[in-house]
């Protein structure tokens, strides 16, 4: 170290991170102002949409300029053109090296929005993006991710270098906008996810905002890998919560969706350590713009989705040890 600098070591919260959040903020009222212009309507289709070309646009101008985004579909060698053709919402690939096999002009979409045509060896991720988290939405974006099956496969050496299947360190996704009050006792929603566990690179999903909960918090849902099956954890999808058990070998996989104010920053960096295959499940990919509430008002411990009287009991608890009782004066 230089003389004369100080040593530095990670800060919590750390700079910048409610600025980073402003892009989140943004998505959401796009979101809210299409919703509230399509109340009237018979269909109501243009929040959806508009959901999905806001993510596709923040992720444009947050991934590094190696990668492309388009909404659009995977093109390989080795699918007949019998077949009919799948699009995705959020496709990530590498614009570097990857042609283009043809672009489908729409004058009503955004450069991302328009569906472009991808070779299989260059495309290293697709998200799924829905309105509003509840069963019914969770196991139409698992159903449509597993059209992705064939494309999964590993390939064998040959003297061709035709390419057929996605690459190793490909993954795939799911993002919603909001999770409702009125379905936070939807536990079928988490269960349909294990639909997906045997899809490659499955990271699971992400929620922007969950209602009722505090300005900043997003909610995330991963998967579990445990030794023992063990009874789900259900009060809550808006708290925290399990779905059922899968065996799956010799353990039993479960998802999780917990709620916290860093989950923007950290869904957005696992993104790229997934492009670049660093991901790892239960390590955080990086500490930029990792921040809370809680953290920048002094406090260490956040009671946002704890019991409320266990927050009481807490609180009493502590003011006696720290005040003393006067009934012991």
């Amino acid at each position: 170290m230089a003389k004369g600098i100080p040593t530095m070591k990670i800060q919590a919260p750390n700079q910048g991170w409610k600025q980073f959040l402003m892009a989140r903020d943004e998505m959401l009222a796009a979101y809210d102002r299409a919703r509230e212009k399509s109340r009237k309507r018979a269909v109501q289709t243009e929040h959806g949409n508009v959901a999905e070309a806001e993510f596709r646009s923040w992720l444009t101008n947050f991934l590094p300029k190696r990668y492309a985004v388009t909404s659009g579909y995977i093109v390989s060698q080795g699918i007949p053109n019998s077949e009919h053709m799948v699009h995705y919402d959020v496709i990530i690939y590498d614009q570097m090296e990857s042609p283009i096999l043809w672009v489908e002009d729409n004058p009503d979409s955004s450069d991302s929005g328009r569906s472009r045509a991808i070779p299989v060896e260059y495309v290293y991720g697709v998200i799924e993006v829905k309105s509003v988290f509840n069963k019914k939405s969770v196991k139409q974006v698992v159903e449509h991710l597993r059209k992705l099956r064939p494309l999964m496969g590993i390939p064998k050496p040959s003297v061709h270098d035709y390419r057929f299947y996605l690459p190793k360190t490909f993954f795939c996704a799911t993002v919603f906008f909001e999770l409702h009050k009125s379905n936070e006792k939807d536990f079928a929603a988490l269960d349909a996810y294990l639909d997906g566990s045997d899809l490659r690179g499955f990271y699971g999903g992400y929620i922007l905002r969950p209602e009722s909960h505090e300005k900043y918090s997003s909610g995330k849902i991963l998967f579990e890998y445990l030794y023992d099956e063990e009874e789900p954890w259900r009060n809550s999808l808006l708290f925290w919560a399990h779905s059922k058990c899968k065996k799956v070998g010799k353990y039993h996989l479960r998802a999780r969706i917990t709620h916290s104010e860093t989950y923007f920053s950290e869904f957005a960096f696992d993104i790229i350590a997934l492009l670049k295959g660093t991901y790892k499940p239960y390590a955080l990919s990086s500490m930029y713009a990792f921040g809370t509430t809680d953290w920048e008002n002094g406090s260490a411990v956040s009671t946002t989705y704890a019991n409320p009287e266990d927050v009481k009991r807490y609180r009493e608890e502590l003011d006696r040890v720290l005040n003393g009782n006067p009934e012991d004066k």
